[in-house]
């Protein structure tokens, strides 16, 4: 017997055709009928209800964990936390640049474990269970029929042309950067906390300075004052007197200010809270010139720097990764075999199965992917080869430029000195001048100007001796111990 469509397919299939016909002849129309901007089938689930208009603010957190702080140590603990060695010890434990460092490592050790596991057999078991029966259109029908299957498999790769090996190796150059990296890591926090801490000593001595400077501002507004009410300086140095005391409040202020932002810069490079207010100690004058040459310097940065050690561990990565894609290529040889069981819960018999041989794969690069993986990884290997000598040369730079600018500092740090004595001095006989008036107040002022540069000055060419000498070590590549 015929059974002629029904209206609703022939509706069906001729609006198909219509569908169809309008593709062919105008694609954006079809996009438009597949692909509707509006209406229910432009958004079934509804996902674009709870987005703001355009231009408004999105508010609340929607389920977020709120960000993992830092915690106050105690006061005791905080009572250690003085010294630079205390607090970059604390640092290499509790800033997250070295936690993130070390999680990667762990990850590259992990995948290590991945790349040794293919040495190993495949081992799978498959079990299932299954109902069957068949309905007849004439006649009883069968009975149903209740199966469990059982399956064990096994495939051990015999040979490979070298691209387990070649993996193996992959992953050790992968941990070896990665270790180099976490090195690069605690060097880098280090030189964070160093530079944070000389930068709030040096920011904390300007403190003191223009501190001082008030007091001495003070002192003169308080003779000119003295002496103009006894009709013996005129009223202008007064003025002149009371605008430089004003300048001198202002500039402790925003000294005030700067070391408040340093404290904090130094509190979060630790790993402490960025309000805990932090108490260290003054930097103490340099003692010697630098006894180690540049070349001396240059030759330890380019053995021990973990940067430029990390990148020679990356070409060995490229360089692996290499064999590995030609591997890839090879054939190989597997040692494959099968234990299976199937129970029938009907008059049928049980089956068991087995089965052992060599499998021969031969991989047909009919795509072209491994030949193009292979020119990629050679790629890669020659960009590892350019990066490392742009590394290198990056830190030799570093290097340089950090020696120089120590030897630097420590020769202006020398003057500076001599220039806080004699702009001391100055500023002590031309008040003396300035009372028994052979100096006007201009000179007076310029002279306490000059002593207040004088010693800010010698603060930052100390704090800058300081940083200089963290930088040529942290790109010298000397390691910053942790102490126990």
């Amino acid at each position: 017997m015929v059974r002629w469509p029904t209206p609703k397919w022939f509706s069906s299939c001729l609006v198909l055709f219509l569908v169809l016909c309008s593709s062919w002849s105008d694609p954006g129309l079809a996009r438009d009928f597949l692909y509707p901007a509006h209406g229910f089938f432009s958004d079934p689930w509804g996902t674009r209800e709870g987005l703001p208009t355009l231009g408004a603010y999105t508010t609340g957190r929607y389920g977020l964990p709120e960000p993992a702080l830092p915690g106050t140590p105690g006061s005791k603990v905080l009572a250690r936390l003085r010294s630079l060695p205390a607090l970059t010890n604390w640092a290499l434990l509790h800033n997250p640049q070295t936690a993130s460092a070390w999680a990667g490592l762990g990850a590259q050790a992990a995948a290590l474990g991945i790349a040794k596991g293919l040495w190993l057999p495949t081992v799978s078991v498959w079990i299932g269970g299954q109902r069957s029966g068949n309905i007849l259109s004439r006649g009883f029908s069968t009975p149903l029929t209740n199966t469990m299957n059982a399956t064990l498999s096994l495939n051990e790769v015999l040979y490979d042309f070298g691209q387990r090996a070649a993996a193996i190796s992959k992953a050790e150059s992968a941990v070896l950067v990665a270790r180099y990296e976490a090195n690069a890591a605690i060097q880098q926090v280090a030189l964070t906390v160093a530079n944070a801490y000389y930068a709030l000593a040096g920011a904390e001595a300007r403190v003191r300075v223009y501190r001082q400077g008030v007091k001495e501002a003070q002192t003169i507004y308080a003779d000119t004052r003295l002496q103009y009410r006894a009709h013996l300086k005129p009223i202008t140095d007064m003025y002149q007197a009371q605008t430089e005391r004003s300048q001198a409040r202002e500039q402790l202020v925003i000294a005030q200010g700067t070391e408040q932002s340093d404290r904090g810069a130094l509190a979060q490079a630790a790993g402490l809270p960025v309000g805990l207010h932090l108490f260290i100690g003054t930097l103490q004058p340099p003692r010697q010139r630098l006894s180690i040459g540049i070349r001396r310097w240059l030759r330890s940065a380019v053995r021990k720097n973990p940067s430029i050690l990390s990148e020679l561990a990356t070409i060995r990565e490229a360089h692996q990764a290499i064999f590995q894609a030609e591997a890839q290529g090879l054939p190989s040889i597997s040692l494959v075999g099968n234990l299976g069981q199937n129970q029938y819960q009907s008059q049928q018999p049980n089956v068991k199965s087995y089965s052992v041989g060599l499998q021969l794969n031969i991989p047909f690069d009919t795509n072209f992917t491994t030949e193009y993986q292979v020119q990629e990884d050679r790629a890669l290997y020659r960009q590892a080869h350019a990066q490392a000598r742009q590394e290198t040369d990056t830190i030799l730079l570093e290097v340089w430029q950090a020696y120089a600018g120590l030897k630097s500092a420590t020769g202006a740090y020398v003057n500076a000195q001599q220039q806080v004595i004699s702009a001391k001095n100055a500023l002590s006989g031309i008040r003396t001048e300035y009372r028994i008036g052979l100096a006007n107040i201009l000179e007076l002022i310029t002279a306490e100007q000059n002593l207040i540069q004088a010693r800010t000055t010698r603060a930052s060419e100390l704090a800058n001796y300081y940083e200089y000498q963290a930088d040529l070590y942290r790109y010298a590549g000397l390691i910053p111990h942790r102490s126990r």
